[in-house]
C-alpha cells in the first residue's frame, strides 16, 4: 500500500496530476463527497488532517481531529506522544497497549522486552510465555525459543523438524531437508536444485543448472583486474569485490573470530587484519581486506568463473614483476598493502597478526602461489618493495589473487 498509487484494473498506477489517493482509490482534489481515512472536506477540496491539526492525527473533519495514529493520543485537539513502546494509551502517564514483543511494567510503562526476559522471543502475553520467536528461532513446547539450527543450515523455522527458509546457498529439497546449492555464481536455487537466480554478471543456462557469464568482450581492462603480457590478473583481493566473489565451499570467518583450527579447512578472514589499523578514512583499505589460507585460495581461484576464462593461483615465476608493476603505477597497478611506503597502494601496519587465523599469521601485503613444498606454501611476499619467494604455512592468512591467461 503506497499513497501515491491507486489500484486500477487489478493494477498499481502512479496517482494522476489532481487526484487524492490512499494506495486503493484515486479521489478527485476539487469535488468532496467521500474523503478517504486521513483527509476531510474543506467545501469541495479534500485536504490532508496532518496538514491542518498534527502530521499525527489520523482522522478528522472540518473542525476538529478524531483520532491519531498508532502512539499517539488525543488531547485538546492535538496528537500527542504516548512515550516509548507504547502503542495505545490513555495519556503520557497510563498505557493500555504496549509495542509489539514489550510487556508493561507495573507502573504502566513499556519497559520489558520479550527478549530480555525470553531469549530470542519476539512477542510474549507475558513474561512466561512465548508465543513468536526472532528469525530463526521457534516456540517449543517450553514456550521458549529454540534455534532453528537444529535443523542444518535451516534459517526460519516452525518448529524442530519443519523448516521454511534455508540459509543463503542452500534450498529446501523435497525431503525439507537444506541442501547446498552447489551452482556456482547462483543466489537461490529451487527445490529439485535448478537455480532462480545468478549473481549480477551472470543468467540462468536454459536448463538452469547453471549460472552462465554474461556476454562481454573481456579484455581486462575492468578496474578489478589488470593485465602483464598475457595474463591477466585480479587486482583486488578475492573477496573485495562483488565481481570477486567467495564460493560457498570456503568458510569467511570476520577477523578477530576463530573458527577455523586447521589448516586443512578452508578459511578466509574479512575485516580488520591487525589492532593498528585506522579504519577512520574508510574506502579499500588493506586494513579490512579479505585474506585466506592456502587451501581456501586454489579453492576459490579454481570455482572463479568470470568471462568464461578457467583461473588459477599464479606460478611464482609468474608473479616476479608484481611488485614492479604495483608501486607507483597508480590505478593501473594491483592493489597491493605496502606498510613501508605508498606507492599508490593502501598502507598497512608492520604488525603481520590477524586474531583468528588458525596460527595468528596475517600476512595482507603477501600474495599466495600455486606452488607447494611438504607444509610450505609459497607467496610472494610485497612488503616494503622486497620481492623475494617467502615461505608461509599453508594456515597462514595472505592475500588471494587469480591469474587467466588471454589473447
Amino acid at each position: 500500500k503506497d499513497n501515491n498509487y491507486y489500484i486500477k484494473n487489478n493494477k498499481c498506477e502512479s496517482c494522476p496530476t489532481n487526484k487524492i489517493c490512499d494506495g486503493i482509490n484515486a479521489y478527485d482534489e476539487s469535488y468532496c463527497t467521500n474523503p478517504p481515512t486521513g483527509y476531510y472536506c474543506d467545501g469541495n477540496n479534500i485536504k490532508r488532517c496532518s496538514d491542518k491539526y498534527s502530521m499525527y492525527c489520523a482522522t478528522c473533519n472540518s473542525s476538529k481531529c478524531l483520532s491519531c495514529v498508532v502512539g499517539y493520543y488525543l488531547s485538546n485537539n492535538t496528537c500527542n506522544y504516548c512515550g516509548d513502546g507504547c502503542d495505545y494509551c490513555v495519556n503520557s502517564s497510563q498505557c493500555s497497549v504496549c509495542s509489539k514483543g514489550i510487556l508493561m511494567d507495573s507502573n504502566n510503562k513499556c519497559t520489558i522486552f520479550c527478549s530480555s526476559v525470553i531469549s530470542n522471543c519476539e512477542l510474549c502475553p507475558n513474561a512466561t510465555k512465548c508465543t513468536e520467536c526472532l528469525g530463526g528461532y521457534y516456540v517449543n513446547s517450553n514456550n521458549k525459543c529454540s534455534p532453528c539450527t537444529d535443523i542444518a543450515n535451516c534459517a526460519l523455522c516452525t518448529d524442530g523438524s519443519t523448516c521454511t527458509m534455508c540459509k543463503a546457498g542452500y534450498y529446501l529439497n523435497y525431503s525439507n531437508k537444506c541442501a547446498e546449492c552447489n551452482i556456482l555464481n547462483c543466489l537461490s536455487c529451487d527445490r529439485d536444485g535448478t537455480c532462480l537466480s545468478c549473481n549480477q554478471g551472470f543468467h540462468q543456462s536454459d536448463d538452469k543448472k547453471s549460472c552462465l557469464q554474461n556476454q562481454t568482450n573481456f579484455d581486462c581492462s575492468d578496474s578489478n583486474f589488470m593485465r602483464i603480457g598475457n595474463l591477466c590478473i585480479t587486482r583486488k583481493n578475492m573477496g573485495d569485490s562483488s565481481m570477486l566473489p567467495i564460493p560457498s565451499s570456503v568458510n569467511i570467518a570476520t577477523a578477530g573470530s576463530d573458527y577455523c583450527y586447521s589448516n586443512s579447512q578452508r578459511c578466509c578472514w574479512k575485516g580488520k587484519t591487525s589492532d593498528y589499523c585506522d579504519l577512520s578514512n574508510g574506502g579499500y583499505s588493506g586494513c579490512t581486506r579479505t585474506v585466506c589460507n592456502w587451501e581456501a585460495a586454489k579453492e576459490i581461484c579454481s570455482k572463479f568463473n568470470y568471462a568464461g576464462k578457467t583461473w588459477r593461483l599464479a606460478t611464482l615465476l609468474e608473479s616476479e614483476n608484481w611488485v614492479m608493476n604495483s608501486k607507483g603505477s597508480g590505478v593501473n597497478g594491483l592493489m597491493l598493502c605496502d606498510y613501508a611506503s605508498g606507492y599508490q597502494s593502501d598502507r598497512c601496519p608492520s604488525m603481520p597478526y590477524c586474531n583468528g587465523a588458525y596460527n595468528s599469521q596475517c600476512a595482507p601485503w603477501a600474495v599466495w602461489g600455486v606452488e607447494e613444498t611438504d607444509s610450505t606454501a609459497y607467496t610472494r611476499n610485497t612488503s616494503a618493495g622486497r620481492n623475494f619467494r617467502g615461505g608461509c604455512t599453508k594456515n597462514c592468512a595472505c592475500s588471494v589473487r587469480c591469474v587467466t591467461e588471454i589473447e
